[in-house]
């Protein structure tokens, strides 16, 4: 069985904030944090139908990743066998805070609904993806979303608008990891009733990320990225996702340009907040 292929982009998000709750009696931290894809930095996925299932991906391939997950829970939901054969071109590092397992994914669960006619809307699709991972829901929406509770819960955001740099991770950070050390700090406070408007994000006081503290705890490093951004006269420094990768932000794109290319190497992409996904 062979069709043309569907290829579509896996985009790299950031959480322009991230606030954390203290940690509950099930294990999970409460979370609040506004998501926004990024256009210039994406995975490439490339999708068709085959008479049995196949993922390729560098260093990840078949039921290793979280592509293969994703079909297993869209089989479940149909109760159809869904033969495709999945290629998946990385360039959205990992681990990075960057959402690219779960953009992969996303951008899968996408591809079969279309190559297979699924009778699914997209909050169908969602709802599958909310078994797969708590960030597979936001790329099947984009844009800019504001999640609650493990991150699943998805409520849309006045659009933020800005260029950043994001840069090669430092270190190898466990999700895990930090919010272990997260809870060593003792600093949790409980989440805010309602969320703020970000679209003001070079002077809004939420704009930060609580795992900061301790991802550069864990990785001293980051301080030395963190600060390198700043000199390049970022205007907003946040820790992406978890870590280890870092963003800086501006409001001008020949500045973000000329601090990308004062970097160098450190520099991984120059980005921008993206509207929607394709």
């Amino acid at each position: 069985m062979s069709a043309a292929p569907l290829r579509l982009p896996a985009p790299a998000k950031i959480n322009l904030a991230l606030h954390v709750g203290p940690r509950r009696d099930d294990g999970y931290h409460p979370v609040a944090t506004l998501m926004v894809a990024l256009d210039g930095l994406a995975d490439a996925v490339e999708v068709r139908r085959a008479a049995t299932r196949r993922v390729t991906c560098p260093g990840l391939d078949g039921p290793r990743n979280l592509a293969w997950t994703a079909l297993d829970a869209l089989e479940r939901r149909t109760g159809r066998t869904l033969g495709l054969d999945v290629t998946i071109t990385k360039r959205i590092p990992s681990p990075a805070g960057l959402g690219g397992g779960s953009s992969d994914a996303a951008a899968v669960l996408r591809a079969a609904r279309a190559l297979y006619d699924l009778p699914l809307d997209d909050s169908d699709v969602e709802a599958v993806a909310a078994e797969v991972g708590s960030d597979v829901p936001f790329f099947v929406r984009g844009g800019a979303q504001w999640a609650r509770g493990r991150g699943e819960a998805l409520s849309p955001a006045p659009a933020p608008r800005f260029w950043g740099v994001v840069t090669q991770p430092v270190g190898v950070l466990a999700t895990a990891g930090v919010y272990a050390a997260f809870d060593r700090l003792g600093r949790a406070q409980p989440l805010a009733p309602t969320v703020p408007d970000l679209s003001r994000w070079w002077d809004a006081p939420h704009v930060r990320n609580d795992l900061w503290p301790a991802a550069l705890a864990l990785c001293p490093r980051l301080g030395r990225v963190a600060r390198a951004l700043s000199a390049q006269g970022a205007e907003r420094v946040l820790l992406c996702g978890s870590g280890g990768a870092m963003v800086g932000l501006w409001r001008d794109e020949h500045a973000v340009r000329r601090a990308a290319a004062a970097l160098g190497p450190q520099a991984l992409a120059v980005v921008a907040a993206s509207q929607g996904l394709p």
